[in-house]
């Protein structure tokens, strides 16, 4: 398969595309219908927000596209792709959520606030991933000493945000709490670590990731917490159903799952628990089309909890069925990372909108 980087097919649909909805005038209405209309009613919570066949087709091949891409960029900078790398990605993923939230609670402004409305927020969420692995591969290339890439990095980081902090409007952490966070982060780093993140991009990825999550929440505290009990439920039902699956693999069966599968159940149970709660208790609505369908016809949001399991079940069946596991293992788990984001990071937003009762 050509590289996707270097195919010129895709430039070239993307040109074609941009003209026909500036020339066109019936493509244009079709874009603004089922594309930008969603997008702005979901910015300005309207009713409007659904996705549609339409750009839930369109959005899934951007989405395979993107796949590509990452897989080809991780192989080029030497990353990695195993177990590690996933739960290193971890952050990232609850990261997303918070993000989203904090955009329902007007914490950004137009146009920045469009990149944290789904689904840009992923193109958002992968620039940045790629942006913090690619610092990490070129800090374990450079020949700087260890103590000079850890100082620019304690002042990329509080310098930058006092920056955000000062020309961004809203009620934002100040920078002096934000500085006594880094230096903690630096200082834990140093003793537990030593130098090892400067030099392996992976752990520098995590633990970078880990430190913008912390600042999302610290943001989101200062939001008053409507409902509480949402955290907490969810977290035990979503548990709960991985601990069934575990002990029905482990001991019935006989077939124990690795950890980065119990992961996957784990992100999308609660992604369906999250999913149940908030329509079934707390009157919020489904998106999704697929998902809405199922709810509709079945009169609850419970029964995204079956889907999910019966979901990941069988993408792990399909995963160890298929002969790629053996001969392109690194893709699998790329895959597999893709997957727990689809899982994790709207179960993330759920609860904490729900929380916030944003």
């Amino acid at each position: 398969m050509e590289r996707i980087s270097r195919n010129p097919n895709i430039l070239w649909a993307a040109i074609v595309l941009l003209l026909a909805i500036q020339f066109i005038p019936q493509v244009g209405d079709f874009w603004t219908d089922y594309f930008v209309d969603p997008i702005m009613a979901d910015s300005k919570g309207e009713a409007g927000a659904k996705y549609n066949i339409y750009n839930t087709i369109a959005y899934g091949f951007g989405f395979f596209l993107l796949f590509l891409l990452i897989n080809e960029l991780l192989i080029d900078w030497k990353i990695k792709l195993d177990d590690r790398f996933v739960f290193a990605a971890i952050p990232l993923l609850v990261l997303g959520g918070a993000a989203r939230v904090l955009e329902d609670a007007d914490m950004f402004e137009p146009p920045l606030q469009f990149v944290f409305i789904s689904p840009l927020i992923y193109g958002t969420l992968v620039v940045y991933g790629l942006f913090i692995i690619s610092l990490g591969v070129w800090l374990s290339r450079s020949q700087l000493p260890s103590l000079t890439k850890g100082l620019g990095l304690v002042s990329f980081a509080i310098g930058g945000y006092g920056l955000w902090w000062y020309f961004v409007p809203g009620e934002w952490l100040h920078p002096s709490s934000w500085a006594l966070v880094v230096f903690s982060v630096s200082a834990l780093t140093a003793e537990f670590y030593r130098g090892n993140p400067l030099r392996d991009p992976v752990l520098f990825f995590g633990i970078t990731t880990t430190l913008v999550l912390i600042l999302a929440y610290l943001n989101l505290a200062q939001n008053k917490i409507t409902n509480p009990d949402i955290f907490w439920n969810t977290l035990v039902i979503a548990s709960t159903l991985t601990m069934v699956v575990w002990f029905f693999c482990q001991v019935v069966l006989e077939k124990p799952l690795s950890p980065v599968y119990l992961l996957l159940y784990l992100g999308h149970f609660i992604d369906g628990s999250a999913t149940y709660l908030g329509i079934d208790q707390y009157g919020y609505t489904e998106k999704h089309v697929l998902p809405d369908f199922f709810i509709e016809h079945f009169g609850t949001a419970f029964v995204m909890l079956p889907l999910k399991f019966l979901v990941v079940t069988g993408v792990i069946y399909a995963l160890e069925s298929e002969k790629s596991k053996e001969d392109e293992p690194e893709m699998v788990t790329l895959l597999i990372f893709f997957l727990l984001a689809l899982g994790l990071g709207p179960g993330t937003r759920d609860i904490l909108r729900i929380m916030f009762g944003t």
